[in-house]
């Protein structure tokens, strides 16, 4: 089941990003894109969180610990993915930035999580997937490389900090959105206090919207667990970001990208039937 949901979160995240990216490149405010597109996001899950979760607790500054830590690195991880999609390519962005899910990985073992051996080694093959997805031989540095390395890192406290939660998983979600809100709220009332242009409005509400759908679901993956396995599976959405990329797109990647693609879909594949 972990693994399933994980995909569903995938295949959002990835949609979300084609929408990202044509967002970043038309609106050129990232602080106005983020605060519209949290907005939209908060506006769509708190209901249904209200109605299923019907506020349940528990209610206290621990429970609320990750959820909030969750939320605050969500915001830093965004900022820098419009910085990363601006200036660089989809199908190149969205793999490096995947990363998060290693990085989670490493952090969910040190917390105590231990994964089975095999789980363990089909982890390690998705990332190493991954990584031969966001080399580009010939060049230092892939435009947007930059900026999607540090997303990666700030991403992937949001995971744990999500997988660790001990609110009911809708509920989880709300609070992390919205404390995302509230962060960007000042900066945006301050700064720009204006609406989308015409051109990014559409491609910035169906963002905020899909990335609602794969908060969702990835809250309900990492409540399945284990979380290094929701973790991994959830952060293919840079795989699935790298096909649409490539055949929606028509972006073109280096041999050992396309090896990369083929070897992290065995992984998630193979997780699927250890899951």
């Amino acid at each position: 089941m972990a693994v399933l949901l994980g995909l569903i979160t995938a295949l959002a995240w990835a949609v979300a990003n084609v929408f990202t990216q044509r967002a970043a490149r038309v609106e050129r405010s990232p602080v106005l894109i983020m605060f519209w597109v949290l907005a939209i996001c908060t506006a769509a899950v708190l209901p249904v969180a209200l109605i299923i979760d019907g506020g349940e607790g528990p209610w206290t500054p621990r429970t609320l610990a990750w959820p909030l830590v969750a939320g605050v690195s969500a915001n830093v991880g965004f900022f820098l993915l419009l910085r990363a999609l601006r200036s660089g390519n989809l199908s190149v962005v969205a793999p490096i930035i995947a990363l998060e899910g290693g990085i989670a990985t490493v952090i969910s073992i040190g917390l105590g999580e231990r994964p089975t051996l095999l789980t363990g080694a089909l982890l390690v093959v998705a990332v190493v997937g991954t990584v031969l997805v966001s080399l580009e031989p010939g060049r230092r540095t892939a435009a947007g490389a930059l900026p999607a390395i540090g997303a990666s890192a700030v991403y992937a406290v949001a995971l744990v900090g999500l997988g660790m939660s001990e609110l009911p998983e809708l509920t989880t979600v709300a609070v992390t959105r919205m404390t995302s809100v509230l962060v960007v709220l000042p900066i945006f009332l301050i700064a720009v206090r204006r609406l989308p242009d015409r051109a990014a409005t559409g491609p910035i509400a169906a963002c905020g919207l899909l990335d609602g759908v794969g908060f969702v679901a990835f809250a309900f993956a990492a409540a399945a667990g284990p979380l290094s396995v929701a973790s991994v599976t959830a952060t293919q959405w840079g795989t699935v970001a790298a096909l649409i990329g490539i055949v929606a797109l028509r972006e073109r990647l280096h041999p050992n990208q396309y090896v990369g693609i083929v070897v992290t879909l065995a992984a998630v594949t193979g997780l699927g039937l250890v899951g």
